[in-house]
């Protein structure tokens, strides 16, 4: 898939803008200086969509696309995915709010989380919202508020969350399809559902399951596994009576490649670590897969890769340069290569589900939110200096972890890229902000030319950025801009100190 962002001499463009020009032009407009800023390439936007929609219309003869909200709340990037024909998928009752005020349908939007709160609850039936029940309290809460909370009963379509405990083989934060996770239902738990939507006169229909493994997954076996299981639990519902259960929701959680870039500034001390992260991390998943006869030979081919050895001979590499320990390392490589899983596209996420829907007759829903806009935007940020220690050389920014939280929180990498001349001595940097915690950083150990005082971009930040920052430190949110071939508009002004003062005022 092609990227809208690029870099020629030392400059970053998004599709035919020039972001530092744009950002003159922005802050002699606002007078304010609007650093950090977020900027989002709606041809991006429009290409992930297609890629879903493409594959759905290959392989499915019924689908239904959810943006996933809590991804992205941006007003403007919400009216764009409904524009392109999507609906949405919710998890709070201002998203809900959110989602009628961008236009979608709300008989497609689904409402889903453990949490629903009365007014939440009440609001998705007022509205005929598709409502995602993740317990029995939860369906009891949807069943009270059907039959007591109008001046006339109302009528709700529900699904039941299924937590298929599959592992995601992701982050434990957001892992959410283990029995030890809070969401959903097991399949042992369901009785107690099923009879209160067996009672004469329910007025709540079920319509559909829905699983949900995690976010950020490379492979498409988890969905398929979860379809399969979720399939298997329906054809024992339908012979129950359930017959109106034609929904089939199988979530989101396809993760991108935030890694693509990553060799471009890796330091040596980096390659160490991440080759020694990769070996095990090889060697779980062939262990995981060596019941199958594919990955045999590959998982007999890694049990003679003496991991120590190779550890060894790259801190050689590091202190000696020694061509020969490099060629060492990469005499194993084509093991890793082709054992190693890819990152797996829409396309093979709906292909590999596709043939066991296959005349079942029941429309497939999925709800991605990150594969639909994380590498849409980028953050411009300024460099407001360098500073050395014994230990460490650091780039400090005026983006910090109140913008993007995904590195503090997750341990995640963003790939950063640093504005201005490509020729000079490099040095490895940690990439650091203004924010008073040690945890305050967007990247570590990464190899750059000094950045003294000019621009970095910080990649793939429409996903999970902006909807999770913070005031913290005082700190205002930032803007978001949207750029269309030559054009481009503000679609989120910065907050203002005004703003952040407003809820302690005329509090009598």
């Amino acid at each position: 898939m092609a990227s809208y962002f690029s870099c020629s001499d030392g400059e970053m463009y998004c599709e035919k803008i020039n972001l530092k020009e744009m950002l003159r032009q922005i802050e002699l407009q606002y007078q304010a200086v609007l650093t950090p800023l977020f900027v989002y390439s709606r041809k991006q936007l429009q290409d992930n969509v297609k890629a879903y929609v493409d594959a759905l219309k290959e392989y499915s003869s019924s689908f239904q696309l959810n943006f996933s909200v809590k991804a992205n709340q941006n007003l403007t990037v919400l009216r764009e995915f409904q524009s392109f024909g999507l609906s949405a998928t919710l998890v709070s009752g201002n998203e809900l709010r959110l989602a009628l005020e961008a236009g979608f349908e709300p008989t497609h939007l689904m409402f889903n989380g453990g949490g629903k709160s009365a007014w939440e609850t009440h609001l998705a039936i007022k509205h005929g919202v598709l409502i995602n029940v993740d317990s029995e309290w939860d369906l009891k809460q949807t069943l009270d508020i059907c039959r007591h909370g109008f001046p006339e009963p109302k009528k709700a379509k529900v699904l039941l969350r299924m937590n298929l405990n599959i592992d995601p083989q992701v982050h434990k934060y957001v892992n959410t399809g283990m029995l030890d996770c809070k969401f959903g239902l097991s399949e042992d738990s369901i009785e107690g559902c099923l009879q209160l939507l067996e009672e004469p006169g329910c007025p709540a229909e079920l319509i559909g399951l829905h699983s949900h493994a995690g976010s950020t997954i490379y492979q498409t076996d988890v969905f398929k596994l979860c379809t399969r299981r979720l399939l298997h639990i329906r054809q024992k519902l339908v012979h129950r009576g359930f017959t109106e259960l034609n929904i089939l929701n199988v979530g989101g959680g396809l993760g991108i490649d935030y890694l693509e870039k990553e060799v471009e500034t890796r330091s040596w001390r980096s390659e160490t670590e991440l080759t020694a992260h990769n070996l095990l991390e090889l060697r779980q998943f062939l262990l995981l897969y060596s019941e199958k006869s594919k990955f045999q030979q590959r998982t007999d081919e890694l049990s003679s890769v003496d991991v120590a050895s190779i550890m060894e001979s790259m801190a050689e590499l590091i202190t000696d340069y020694k061509e020969e320990s490099l060629q060492e390392v990469e005499n194993y490589s084509h093991i890793f290569l082709l054992a190693y899983p890819h990152h797996a596209s829409p396309r093979d996420l709906v292909q590999s589900i596709s043939g066991l829907l296959k005349d079942t007759g029941v429309t497939l829903m999925l709800e991605p939110g990150r594969s639909l806009v994380a590498n849409s935007a980028v953050l411009l940020a300024r460099v407001l200096g360098c500073k050395s220690t014994p230990n460490k050389r650091y780039v400090i920014t005026d983006a910090s972890m109140t913008e993007v939280i995904r590195p503090c929180l997750y341990g995640s990498y963003h790939h950063v890229t640093v504005l201005g001349s490509s020729s000079g001595c490099k040095h490895v940097y940690d990439i650091v902000g203004p924010v008073c915690e040690s945890a305050d950083f967007i990247g570590k150990d990464r190899l750059l030319i000094n950045p003294d005082q000019g621009f970095l971009v910080v990649h793939d930040v429409g996903a999970y950025c902006h909807s999770m920052s913070s005031n913290y430190n005082a700190r205002m949110k930032a803007a978001e801009v949207l750029v269309d071939g030559s054009s481009w508009r503000l679609i989120r002004r910065q907050d203002t100190f005004e703003d952040f003062l407003a809820p302690y005022k005329n509090l009598e």
